[in-house]
């Protein structure tokens, strides 16, 4: 008697392995490879089961599931197309990676079936999405054969691996699992449009004009660090600092203990605070960018109509990226103004920047335990898991 046919996963089984371990948000682009999966996903989020953001690109999504993971210590499915693997990369290695933050990524993974994997662009970029993974992930932390095999077992592996509190990627071929979910077509009523009105009012109550900023006298990076925490300190906020020059500042002027300094992943600063924002509204999270952090994000074409009322945006800009070259950036855009608080801040002299880079020196490393835990994980990692902690030690504002 021949062995019987291996019995595939279906793509709600799939779906369900992550639910039953707790992970229940969801960060993603869609891969039409996966299109049922999120049909899955997009009814369990109409019956309140589950919560579904959508991205403008994967880059952001690993910001996002880090604000999450800082503001409620629990894990985002991160979910892109075969050929957004790439654009995630640079922030799952110099946010995730290098501040040691737990995570999951799903992935498509294409070419393995000339029925099913007919785009060639899929199929070429399915051929390096191995090596991908291997640049960017630990070994023992890559998960999902080409060919689909075992996909069940591979996807519990997978969350066995990111609850051990690793970064952990699942890749996910069209082979490997059945498809029992029908796809619905999307009515009408359903389409999400952004009201202008709405996003007039949002940019008065949480921007401020060009000729406003422009009346006011430039302050130092310093002084602009002080004013604003000064204008925040009465919401006893939580600061995502992107990075540069100005997380070195914060650091050193030992502003609060309430801060992550992100070293690295330029531009992640809005995306982390909007994920902190979103899944812990009884805080509230300030992002601070300098003005080419600023430029380099795509948030604000979320906050364009989701802002969360406890979500803060400070600019300082001063036309440069002063901690690369003295030369000139391009200027913020019209929206920049709409929707952050832009403060203009002077240049120094090149060379004349006198912060170390971040280590274990600021507020939040004065207890010894903290000390303690710099010394065993590193000073960047800790920066992220000191962060936690601290948004953990009030239990009510922790959901």
């Amino acid at each position: 008697m021949s062995p019987a046919a291996p019995r595939f996963p279906t793509d709600t089984e799939i779906i369900d392995v992550f639910l039953e371990r707790g992970i229940d948000t969801v960060c993603t682009v869609e891969d039409s490879a996966m299109a049922t999966m999120d049909q899955y996903l997009c009814d369990l989020e109409a019956k309140g089961k589950v919560t579904r953001w959508v991205l403008p690109s994967e880059r952001s999504i690993p910001a996002v599931a880090t604000g999450r993971w800082l503001a409620t210590g629990k894990l985002t499915l991160m979910s892109m197309q075969n050929t957004g693997l790439t654009n995630a990369m640079d922030y799952l290695r110099t946010l995730m990676t290098v501040h040691r933050i737990p995570g999951i990524v799903i992935s498509g993974w294409r070419g393995h079936d000339p029925v099913l994997d007919h785009s060639e662009p899929h199929i070429l970029i399915g051929d390096v999405t191995d090596a991908d993974a291997r640049n960017t992930f630990e070994a023992s932390c890559i998960f999902g054969h080409r060919d689909g095999a075992d996909l069940l077992n591979e996807t519990k592996a997978a969350i066995d691996s990111v609850l051990r509190g690793d970064l952990a990627i699942l890749r996910v071929s069209p082979s490997g699992f059945a498809k029992t979910c029908t796809l619905q077509p999307l009515k009408d009523s359903a389409i999400p449009y952004s009201d202008p009105e709405g996003y007039a009012a949002r940019a008065r109550k949480k921007g401020k004009s060009f000729r406003e900023v422009q009346k006011e006298p430039l302050m130092t990076r310093d002084q602009a660090l002080l004013h604003l925490h000064d204008l925040m300190k009465p919401l006893d906020p939580f600061y995502i600092v992107g990075n540069g020059f100005n997380p070195r500042a914060m650091q050193a002027l030992r502003i609060t203990e309430r801060t992550f300094e992100n070293s690295g992943a330029m531009g992640s600063s809005l995306g982390i605070a909007w994920g902190a924002a979103k899944s812990n509204p009884d805080q509230v999270f300030v992002a601070i960018d300098g003005d080419q952090n600023a430029i380099m994000n795509e948030m604000d074409k979320v906050i364009a109509h989701d802002y969360p009322e406890n979500l803060f945006w400070f600019i300082l800009n001063n036309g440069t990226g002063e901690s690369v070259a003295p030369t000139p950036s391009l200027p913020l855009s019209p929206w920049h103004y709409d929707l952050a608080h832009v403060i203009n801040t002077t240049n120094g002299l090149p060379d004349s920047f006198d912060y170390p880079r971040l280590d274990d020196s600021g507020l939040k490393f004065d207890p010894q335990e903290a000390k303690t835990l710099a010394a065993k994980i590193g000073n960047l990692p800790a920066q992220a898991h000191l962060a936690r902690r601290l948004l953990s030690r009030d239990n009510n504002k922790v959901r």
